[in-house]
């Protein structure tokens, strides 16, 4: 199943499939509307025995749902600025030709209904994506897909307080401790790797959803005593998590260890910084309560 678009300049999604959601550029239906898919897909009485194939098929359409909702936000970016481009230019047009300004006004116009209503059909998808999610989430599976599914989902995908984040990987290796030179000009973090797959929401790829695999890696400096998670994704800058400090080798490997085996759970990114934040206080509170 595919979630189609014929939003202007919209990228086709691949072939192959039955479509199971249809959105046009106004919002209208295709061959079925995204909510009444969602409805059949919920009430589909496989639910009564969660097999492998529904499993799939939810991951799917979630993945579908989530790649529009991304293309959906850079639609209403791009509309939001061509807005900004338009009042700029009428203001500049006050004193010129009464057809100029007109001309003016109608395509801010236009590019004020095509922000407004993309951004109602982002609101939409959304709103489906949700409701797929909270159905899964109150289904509460036992083990296999959904399962994993339902754990990641009840997370956010945000960082949590107390994570440090740097958008480059270049302002984390400032500190000369971290960094260990790679050998072809660039300097590389010093540390042991636990996971290359670890999954966040806004990064997860979404052409293979039964791959189930993300693009962070989470590791550990001993020189520094630092728990770090890196962005490694294609077209994006290599985002750098600080987890934690003050954990040794050992203490390292007995945190992430247990936990690589959830790495494949969405947002478990956001599970293993969890884990070491509340660790790191665990161990503040039992220094504390010594003193």
């Amino acid at each position: 199943m595919t979630v189609r678009t014929m939003i202007p300049g919209a990228v086709e999604r691949p072939r192959g499939r039955k479509p199971l959601l249809a959105l046009s550029a106004d919002g209208c239906a295709g061959e079925l509307s995204p909510l009444a898919a969602i409805t059949r897909m919920l009430t589909d009485p496989r639910w009564q025995h969660p097999t492998p194939d529904i499993a799939a098929e939810v991951l799917r359409v979630e993945a579908e749902l989530r790649d529009l909702e991304r293309r959906l936000t850079a639609k209403v970016d791009q509309s939001a600025d061509v807005i900004v481009t338009q009042r700029e230019h009428l203001k500049t047009l006050r004193s010129a030709r009464f057809s100029r300004g007109r001309a003016a006004r109608a395509a801010l116009q236009t590019a004020t209904d095509v922000h407004t209503r993309t951004t109602a059909m982002k609101a939409e998808v959304v709103t489906y994506q949700e409701l797929l999610r909270s159905f899964v989430i109150a289904l509460a599976p036992h083990d296999g897909m959904l399962a994993e599914a339902a754990a990641g989902w009840s997370r956010s995908s945000a960082a949590p307080a107390e994570v440090s984040v740097f958008r480059d990987e270049d302002y984390f290796l400032a500190d000369s401790r971290r960094s260990a030179g790679s050998g072809y000009g660039r300097n590389a973090i010093a540390g042991k790797t636990f996971g290359t797959g670890w999954r966040r929401d806004d990064d997860d790829p979404v052409d293979q959803p039964l791959a189930r695999r993300g693009c962070w890696t989470v590791g550990h400096i001993d020189r520094t005593q630092e728990i770090y998670a890196v962005r490694r994704s294609h077209g994006k800058q290599h985002e750098v998590w600080l987890l934690g400090r003050g954990f040794t080798s050992s203490h390292a490997r007995q945190l992430l260890q247990p936990l690589m085996t959830r790495m494949q759970e969405p947002n478990s990114l956001v599970l293993a910084a969890e884990a070491t934040v509340a660790a790191h206080r665990s161990r503040d509170l039992d220094r504390r309560s010594r003193r």
